[in-house]
This record gives C-alpha cells, sequence and structure tokens, in this order.
C-alpha cells in the first residue's frame, strides 16, 4: 500500500512538472503583439458606386511577428450618417494566430444625395379612374448606396379624391439604411370623365434638376395618341413651365393638345429642385 501511494505521488509530481514545463514553452512563444491598422487621411473620400480596392486605399497593417498584413485588411459595415453623406466604418486584420486589429475612419461619399423618388406613370387620372392604390403601384424610389428602395416608400398624408375633378397632394417619405429620409409632396390630378379624349405618353413623369440646371419640356413629350390608340403628330403637344431652377421647391409642367377638331388632352410632369 505504501508504494502504492509513492508511485502516485511521483506520478503527481511529474505531471505537475510537464503541466509547469508546458506552460513556460508556451509563455515564451505566446505571440504578444497584435496587429496595427494605419491610415494616411483622416476622412476617406469615395464615389458612392465604390469599389472596394477604394474603400480600403491609403490603410496599411502591420503585426511583430506577421509583418505587412495590408492585403489582408476587411472592411466592415459602415455606420450610419453623422451628417448627410458622411459615415464611419470599421476595419479589420486577423494575424496568424487570429488575433484582431481594428480601425475606424471616417469616409465621406463625394456624389451622395438624399434618396429619389420615382413614377412609372402619371399621377393624372380621370374621375374614378384612379384609386390609391394605383397611385401606390407607380411610385417607386432609389438611392445611390442601396438602389432600389420602392418597397420602403410610406405615403404619410394624402388630401385625394379620386371621384371628384380637381387638384390633390400625396405626402411621401424613404428612409435609407444610413438614416437619411426625404420626403416630397406630389401633384395629383384628377380630370372630368371623357374630357381627355387625347393622350399625351412622356418618357418622364418625375424629374430632378440641381439647382442652377435648366430643363426642355420639349425632350420628354415622347408620343401622343387619338382615343382609338392611333399615333398622331407630336407637335400639337404644346407646354407651360412653372419650375424655377434657381430655386429649390416641387414645380409641374402641363402639358396640353389639341387638334382642332373639338379633341384635346392633357397631363403634367412633375420636377422636383434640389438644393
Amino acid at each position: 500500500m505504501k508504494f502504492v501511494r509513492t508511485s502516485v505521488v511521483i506520478i503527481f509530481i511529474l505531471a505537475l512538472g510537464a503541466f509547469g514545463l508546458s506552460k513556460v514553452v508556451y509563455m515564451r512563444n505566446r505571440d504578444t503583439s497584435v496587429p496595427v491598422i494605419a491610415s494616411d487621411r483622416e476622412v476617406l473620400e469615395i464615389p458612392c458606386d465604390y469599389t472596394e480596392e477604394q474603400l480600403v486605399e491609403g490603410l496599411t497593417a502591420y503585426d511583430e511577428k506577421d509583418g505587412d498584413l495590408t492585403s489582408e485588411i476587411v472592411a466592415g459595415n459602415f455606420s450610419r450618417f453623422i451628417e448627410t453623406g458622411i459615415c464611419d466604418v470599421t476595419y479589420v486584420v486577423f494575424d496568424s494566430s487570429n488575433q484582431p486589429g481594428t480601425l475606424t475612419r471616417r469616409v465621406q461619399f463625394s456624389d451622395y444625395h438624399s434618396p429619389d423618388f420615382t413614377l412609372s406613370d402619371s399621377l393624372v387620372f380621370e374621375e374614378g379612374g384612379g384609386s390609391y392604390s394605383t397611385v401606390l403601384e407607380r411610385l417607386g424610389a432609389w438611392d445611390l448606396l442601396d438602389g432600389d428602395l420602392s418597397d420602403w416608400v410610406t405615403a404619410t398624408d394624402t388630401d385625394a379624391s379620386y371621384q371628384k375633378s380637381g387638384d390633390y397632394y400625396i405626402q411621401l417619405e424613404v428612409t435609407n439604411s444610413f438614416g437619411d429620409t426625404s420626403s416630397v409632396s406630389l401633384p395629383i390630378h384628377i380630370l372630368r370623365s371623357d374630357s381627355n379624349s387625347m393622350e399625351i405618353d412622356l418618357s418622364s413623369w418625375l424629374v430632378y434638376l440641381n439647382a442652377g440646371e435648366e430643363i426642355n419640356p420639349a425632350d420628354y413629350v415622347e408620343a401622343l395618341y387619338d382615343g382609338d390608340g392611333r399615333s398622331l403628330d407630336t407637335n400639337q403637344v404644346t407646354w407651360e413651365s412653372e419650375v424655377d431652377p434657381q430655386t429649390p421647391g416641387t414645380y409641374e409642367i402641363h402639358y396640353e393638345a389639341s387638334d382642332g377638331q373639338g379633341r384635346t388632352g392633357e397631363t403634367w410632369m412633375t420636377v422636383i429642385v434640389r438644393e
């Protein structure tokens, strides 16, 4: 029995010594350096259609054990906007011991503007011919960073009565993933029944301009049809524009057509001048 106890003690001491030796070896060989990412600029300016190469431009990464790790840098997610078009992005790089190094850098999108609304067709209807759901089907939104935001468009207010002729509006909002919200009040026109015996087709129903840009209404006249769908000469189309390209706001261009035989048609295009 004494021999057994002695053997157990000896084995325990040897195991303890081996464990201690392994800890010493581990501590001596342990990688205590953490990779460091550095940037040669405080703010990175990139276009909205940036490439991955542009996103990591000006960055270097170094680790005392592994050396240069610049090619291993990975960009993470963007933060929400701090100011319009300005946010932060966090970068990370791992060394051979799987230890991370991180850096957060400010990014400015040089050509960014808030999301635009889109229209696939006019917001002009005859009495009883339109509806709230029809208007929503024609609405969309596009963002330079997120792309299509049509599913995120919400109507916050409207006074439209689709059974009675008149001029109405619908108030819209859309927000992108960076927290930037666009809002607009778009006009809706309800015409008297059978008052539109000619159809004016435009290439766009909603146009954005930067302040100072000019617009030529004639450029958007696509086609003119009679009540049976036959094509007519677009020279019969005239227009009246209220657009002030120097002043940001929402405007309309009113298009009319007449064949001199009592048949007429009208429609509107909305123009938004950005700040």
